[in-house]
């Protein structure tokens, strides 16, 4: 076989493996492109039908209090009214770009917004009396706006369905063609193969001619072994030198967690005086004080009760820097320590003007950790969520999943950039560290928490977009 023909077969060999895995490459791409079009799909159909759901909800609760008068009949009726709010908003950003169905979400939302203001309007007379209710109900003007409601989610579910048989049927194609290609690769790269076994028999003969590079090369290898026994003593002495760095490193950090302890520690007395003082002045006791006056004792409370909170973040740190966290496991109920984690915070979401959902797990589920610490770490979530959330909502959910309970908090804030998700779980980071940031705080809290769970067998993790808010998941072993 000639030179010529070994480059030849080389370059056949490439171009195969290079069309194989070029393919390869765009069917992979094109399949990911399609599932993730295939779970829009599904995604915008689920929301679709749950909206319908939420608003027959919320007029079967409506008609049972048109019926009866009994209030309690509202509750399906608000929660109705919720569900349906909360299903458009999910639906505007999944049916965006797809004219047509961005023209029936529009006449949808604003059919959901008659049919509220129908049903208020209803229960609004009902309170008035039960006949000015009842001949508004015979307009059947509810009936006309619920039917072209579902006329509107059928043409739009029935596009979507539409949209997932090309999807799915496109996909179809394409592993088809990857297959294809695969198979005619696999069987050219064979044919290449056997065409280069029979070159290489014939070049056995010019092996005698290689045995004067193979000593050249031995010689060579010979170098190279002195060469590297010299760096492997570079590299033993570099090792050394690290180790001794890393000694010098650990006693360090010990003095830093033990000055930040005794800091933290005598910091504490004097500013709980100062609590305590300003209080006093605040509440008139050593004498009367003006309105002016009462306001700036105010905010010396606020700002000493702010100094208070990071020293305590200070002090949780370092205990946790020195020592693992002693555990001490027992019965839980999932349930509970949700309600009471969400006890704790829900005066604070209110002052600051949000809304505040809790939902814990519907059945009754129990855990074998440390309640306390659990309750710790949902706190300190709950507190954060509240911090950088300026409107909308905070929400705490928790379930069991698969020999472990889950615990989430799901804010309307601020958000966090995708390059910072992993940093603001770091000691004293945050994703504003100017001196002039608008939330406060030492930049522990998270941190905190992470090692707290993973003390309990579990983990925190998050998702967030900036602008649209931020999802924290808690998990513990059962």
């Amino acid at each position: 076989m000639t030179v010529r023909q070994k480059i030849a077969l080389a370059l056949a060999s490439a171009f195969l493996t290079l069309l194989v895995g070029a393919v390869a490459v765009a069917a992979v791409l094109r399949g990911r492109t399609t599932t993730l079009e295939i779970d829009r799909t599904y995604s915008i159909i689920n929301h679709l039908q749950g909206l319908i759901g939420a608003l027959t909800d919320a007029e079967t609760g409506q008609r049972g209090y048109l019926i009866t008068g009994d209030s309690t009949y509202l509750e399906p009726y608000r929660a109705g009214r919720i569900a349906a709010d909360s299903h458009l908003v999910a639906l505007r950003p999944l049916v965006a770009g797809r004219v047509n169905q961005d023209r029936r979400f529009d006449s949808l939302e604003r059919l959901e917004r008659a049919k509220s203001a129908e049903l208020e309007e209803s229960i609004a007379l009902r309170r008035q009396g039960g006949a000015a209710a009842a001949r508004f109900v015979r307009t059947d003007r509810g009936k006309l706006l619920m039917d072209s409601a579902r006329s509107i989610v059928a043409e739009m579910e029935a596009s979507e369905r539409r949209s997932l048989s090309a999807g799915q049927t496109q996909r179809l194609i394409w592993r088809r063609t990857l297959l294809l290609v695969i198979g005619i690769g696999t069987f050219g790269a064979f044919i290449v193969a056997f065409l280069s076994n029979r070159g290489i028999r014939r070049d056995v003969v010019a092996q005698q001619k290689a045995q004067v590079q193979i000593e050249e090369q031995s010689k060579q290898l010979q170098e190279q072994a002195v060469e590297l026994e010299m760096a492997n003593e570079q590299l033993q002495e570099t090792t050394l030198r690290a180790e001794e760095a890393r000694d010098a490193a650990e006693v360090a950090s010990r003095a830093k967690s033990d000055f930040l302890a005794v800091m933290s520690h005598e910091l504490r007395t004097p500013l709980n005086a100062i609590v305590g003082y300003a209080e006093l002045l605040h509440d008139g006791v050593v004498g009367p004080v003006t309105l002016d006056q009462r306001e700036q004792l105010q905010r010396v409370q606020l700002s000493a009760k702010h100094l208070v909170e990071l020293v305590d973040e200070i002090l949780s740190f370092t205990r946790l820097d020195a020592a693992p966290p002693s555990v001490r496991p027992g019965p839980v109920e999932l349930a509970e320590v949700t309600r009471e984690a969400g006890a704790i915070v829900e005066p604070v979401a209110w002052a600051k003007g949000l809304r505040f959902e809790l939902h814990p797990s519907d059945e009754p589920v129990a855990f074998h950790s440390d309640a306390g610490k659990v309750r710790q770490v949902l706190v300190n979530l709950l507190s954060n969520a509240i911090k950088f959330t300026e409107q909308g909502e905070v929400e705490l959910s928790s379930w069991p999943e698969n020999g472990r309970v889950v615990f989430e908090v799901q804010d309307t804030g601020i958000g966090i950039a995708p390059e910072h998700l992993e940093h603001v779980f770091e000691p004293f980071w945050q994703a504003d560290q100017s001196p002039t940031r608008k939330n406060g705080g030492a930049g522990l809290g998270l941190s905190v928490s992470r090692r707290l769970a993973r003390a309990l067998g579990g983990d925190l993790s998050v998702e967030s977009t900036v602008g649209q808010g931020s999802r924290f998941r808690f998990w513990v072993p059962r």
